[in-house]
Order: C-alpha cells, then sequence, then structure tokens
C-alpha cells in the first residue's frame, strides 16, 4: 500500500506546486461569510473615494444623487460579500465596493440554495448537499439549473442560465453561472486554461503524509458511474494540491486546490492514498457505506477568476459548513 501511495503523492519542494493561501490554519477561526470583493484600489491614490457616496459618484458622474440613493435601497451594492445600507459608509483605501442587480425580497428556493452573487453576466450560487447541479431534461428531481430558470421565468427575464461547471451532489459550496452565451465562452475557456482558482475544505479519514502535496492519477468512469483509478493509456489525467489545516482525532481538515475537474476527482484521489472522505456513501469506509444520515464532508469554498465583463480578478469565498466543523469537532 506504501509503495502505491507514495507513487502518486509529490511533496512540494521549494521550487514546486506553491503552497495554498494561508488565510486559515489548525487554530485558525473558520473563513468569513461569503465575500466577492473585487481587487483594491490603490492604497496610494489621493483620490480614493472615502464614502460609498463619494465612490459611487466617481463611477457613475452622470447619474442623480436620488438614483444612487435608490441602488443603496435596494441593496445592489455589496462590501466583501454585505449589503451597504447607508451612502455615508466609510471606506479604507484597500475596499473596492461591487454593484450587481437589485436583491428583492423573495421567497427561498427549494432546499437551501442561495444566490451570493448576481449582474448582468454571472450568477454565484451556493448549492447546498444533496441538490443536484443538472442534469437530463426530463429529470423530475429539483436541479440548480432548473430552479434558477424557472426563478428567471417567473421574473420573465428572457437570459437563459448556462452551466459552467458542476459539483457532486453531495457536496455543497459555490458554483458559478454564465447568464449569457457570451460569458459562458469566457468563463469556458478559463476552466480550459486551468486559470480559474477552485478551493475545498474537506474532512478525511486519518491524517495525510505529508500535509502539503501534489496528487496525480488517471482516472476512469465505468459504465455504472462509478470513478476508478486507471493506468495511464486508459484515463484522464487528475491533479489537485492539499494542505491538511489541522487534525482532531481520527480525521484531519484538508484544503485542497483542483488543477483539473473529473467527475469524484476528490473523493476518488483521497481513497486512493487511504484518506477516504468522511460521509462517502461510494468510496468511503465500509462504515461509511452502510450510514444512512450525515452528508458527505466536501464543500467548495473558493472561486477567483477574471470576470468576462470587467476584466478584473473576482474572488467569492464561502465557508465550511457548521454540521461539517460540529462534526469533525466531535471526531
Amino acid at each position: 500500500m506504501s509503495s502505491y501511495i507514495n507513487k502518486h503523492i509529490s511533496k512540494s519542494p521549494a521550487g514546486g506546486t506553491p503552497p495554498l493561501p494561508q488565510s486559515a490554519s489548525p487554530s485558525a477561526a473558520p473563513a468569513p461569510a461569503e465575500s466577492p470583493p473585487q481587487p483594491p484600489a490603490a492604497a496610494d491614490s489621493p483620490a480614493a473615494p472615502r464614502t460609498i457616496m463619494e465612490w459611487l459618484t466617481a463611477r457613475y458622474p452622470e447619474a442623480r444623487r436620488n438614483t444612487l440613493r435608490r441602488m443603496v435601497e435596494n441593496h445592489a451594492v455589496t462590501l466583501h460579500g454585505k449589503v451597504v445600507r447607508s451612502l455615508k459608509q466609510p471606506l479604507s483605501p484597500q475596499d473596492q465596493p461591487m454593484v450587481g442587480e437589485a436583491v428583492r425580497t423573495e421567497a427561498p428556493f427549494r432546499g437551501g440554495l442561495k444566490i451570493v452573487h448576481q449582474d448582468a453576466d454571472i450568477l454565484i450560487v451556493r448549492k447546498p448537499a444533496g441538490l443536484l447541479t443538472s442534469t437530463v431534461d426530463a429529470e423530475p428531481r429539483p436541479t440548480v439549473i432548473a430552479l434558477l430558470q424557472e426563478r428567471m421565468n417567473r421574473k420573465n427575464q428572457k437570459m437563459s442560465v448556462h452551466l459552467v461547471h458542476r459539483l457532486d451532489r453531495d457536496a455543497s459550496g459555490l458554483l458559478v453561472l454564465a447568464r449569457g452565451v457570451r460569458p459562458l465562452a469566457e468563463l469556458k475557456m478559463q476552466f480550459r486554461r486551468h486559470t480559474i482558482i477552485r478551493e475545498y475544505e474537506l474532512i478525511v479519514h486519518g491524517t495525510p503524509n505529508p500535509p502539503q502535496a501534489r496528487l496525480e492519477h488517471h482516472l476512469l468512469e465505468q459504465p455504472g458511474g462509478r470513478v476508478v483509478v486507471c493506468s495511464d493509456e486508459q484515463g484522464k489525467s487528475a491533479i489537485l494540491h492539499y494542505q491538511v489545516l489541522r487534525t482532531h482525532g481520527d480525521r484531519s481538515h484538508v484544503r485542497c486546490r483542483l488543477f483539473t475537474g473529473r467527475k469524484h476527482q476528490i473523493r476518488v484521489q483521497f481513497a486512493a492514498i487511504g484518506h477516504p472522505l468522511v460521509g462517502d456513501r461510494v468510496y468511503g469506509t465500509s462504515a461509511a457505506r452502510k450510514e444512512k444520515e450525515g452528508r458527505l464532508a466536501l464543500h467548495a469554498t473558493r472561486l477567483e477568476f477574471v470576470h468576462p465583463r470587467i476584466r478584473k480578478t473576482v474572488v467569492f469565498t464561502s465557508p465550511l459548513p457548521e454540521t461539517i466543523l460540529t462534526d469533525f469537532a466531535r471526531g
């Protein structure tokens, strides 16, 4: 077993894959709530706006004050993922607000789906565990795509919602969707070039060794849908980089970054090195496969990409759900 594991794990040397961002550590508090900030304005800029009003005035010089006020009243302006409620809200030189569509009070989605951000080109949603991302047209069960398109149709919005990537049904976390063919093409190109940063947090059985490494396997989907590790000639390359954040008992809290996007990739690769995900009834331990309750301990925590319209890097984050953290603490 050890020789097989060592074959597929690469330690991260000084000149190899860079470590994941140190936004969390074994003793760190959970990550902040969903936050879609854009890159900060130059700190040394003498004209950096000091309030939301000054920032909006500089961005929309021809807009009337009442128009800017309504943007704030309709919750269309956010800062660090939180709705701005006053034109007088102060800004630091590093702050960069975002303007999206006005957020009105609406009935919640079935199953816990949540819109984190929306504008004319993209939708960022937080998918709950158990909800399908998308499937065939005749699928009777709810899906992310179907729920969003249904909401748009009710609001008489003709723009379609397009799938850019997927999350496993049993996983939760952030998804980006395109609102139109042009942003879809832009985002798909970034995925093909592997320039979109996708990070996940997960709980695994045992403690991966080394605590930080690159995993490389070839994966093959079998006719029944199960994915297996196979020879180089048969399968598709699957690459990720992981970092152990902390260990409690016989479980470890891990962050990983995907460099490819294969079906069930994270689950299969960690199972292949002897550390299956907690709650995985397909690739997990024999005990997990018999469980009828509990959820897969896998959450998409971070998306970073170039916005297809404004051509700037945007970042969206979502913390690991409390249910997963509570189960981890109980060990």
